[in-house]
């Protein structure tokens, strides 16, 4: 029941954007669902294909509240990575 799709999330009233979170993160709640027995209380889902692995990750989302941590990180490191333009040494 949880693994699937039917209705993509931004098109359903079922998926929240979480207030404080990242604007592309969306999670739906199941308050009917037994945790003890392993069904989960709520699912995530990313709007950019970034969602969180791990709670580190999802702590992120939270606190990325303008744009996506994780697309903002690769950008920077795209930019880092590009080599510097080299000037030319004033003549003496």
């Amino acid at each position: 029941m949880s693994g699937t799709l039917n209705t993509h999330p931004l098109e359903n009233s079922n998926w929240r954007k979480h207030k404080n979170a990242c604007p592309f993160y969306r999670e739906r709640w199941f308050p009917c669902n037994d945790v003890a027995a392993g069904e989960p209380m709520y699912q995530v889902f990313c709007l950019k294909g970034t969602p969180p692995v791990t709670a580190e990750e999802q702590d992120k989302c939270f606190r990325s509240k303008t744009r996506c941590w994780r697309l903002s990180e690769k950008k920077q490191s795209r930019t880092a990575e590009e080599p510097a333009e080299e000037t030319p040494m004033a003549s003496r």
